[in-house]
């Protein structure tokens, strides 16, 4: 029997700047004396966080935002979490631009062959456990660093209107309240989220290498299991099945 919160009504704060919307949507979990269901967004982060620590810029020009999903601890699978984030960004955009993206395994959307989102995903054990879902899309920046300028890219680079802002978070949030909370895919995933999953990937197919226990591994993305993991087959036809980390 899953665990449904009666609750889920969900508060909007909106802030111009902040440092980082996961950090503040954090301490504001930590401050609640019940599950916290919020979304915080900004119009600029000035230390905006990716994944294995690293910076993510966070210029005007962009969605920034973190949503709190209160769990019961009894969850199967909830690193798939990311991968859900990755699935709800991807239907929104198409469902309001009618733009097709893909998903980089395991946190990033991808636009023509260049990174439009970057997801991030964290734990809060304080009074319970709750993840926090931080999401950063690209919409209309074009000034990018140079460092980065040739694999990242925004709507307004690839000459498309980007979507309204609040109609945005509002349907990336809708699909994942509904995918974490009405069809309980953080307990058991049905075979349409892997197949959707399979069938919206940016790296099945390509050939990747993988720092794996200090070991770098390099094969080729042959499936995106149930549990979200990456399979990796190397040239002599072994596999690997990857959680976490990053694929390049």
């Amino acid at each position: 029997m899953y665990t449904v919160f009666s609750d889920r009504k969900r508060s909007i704060i909106s802030v111009p700047v902040t440092d980082s919307t996961n950090t503040d949507i954090k301490n504001i979990i930590k401050e609640s004396k019940k599950p916290l269901f919020t979304v915080l967004t900004a119009d600029r982060q000035k230390n905006g966080r990716g994944r294995l620590g690293r910076s993510f810029l966070s210029p005007e020009g962009g969605l920034y935002f973190s949503v709190s999903f209160p769990l019961t601890g009894r969850e199967t699978n909830i690193p798939l979490l990311t991968l859900l984030a990755g699935l709800a960004v991807n239907e929104a955009i198409e469902e309001l631009t009618g733009v097709k993206t893909l998903i980089k395994w395991p946190n990033d959307i991808y636009l023509n062959n260049k990174k439009l989102c970057g997801i991030l995903t964290e734990l809060v054990t304080f009074r319970g456990l709750t993840a926090v879902v931080g999401i950063g899309i690209n919409l209309t920046a074009e000034d990018f660093p140079e460092e980065i300028r040739g694999i990242a890219t925004s709507f307004l680079r690839e000459g498309i209107t980007p979507p309204d802002k609040g109609e945005l978070i509002k349907k990336i949030t809708e699909i994942l309240d509904r995918l974490v909370y009405e069809e309980y895919s953080l307990y058991n995933v049905n075979k349409n989220i892997t197949e959707a999953l399979r069938e919206r990937s940016y790296s099945l197919g390509k050939t990747v290498s993988y720092t794996l226990a200090g070991e770098k591994i390099t094969g080729t993305v042959t499936d995106i299991r149930n549990t979200g993991a990456a399979v990796i087959t190397l040239p002599d036809g072994k596999e690997k099945e990857i959680f976490c980390g990053e694929i390049i």
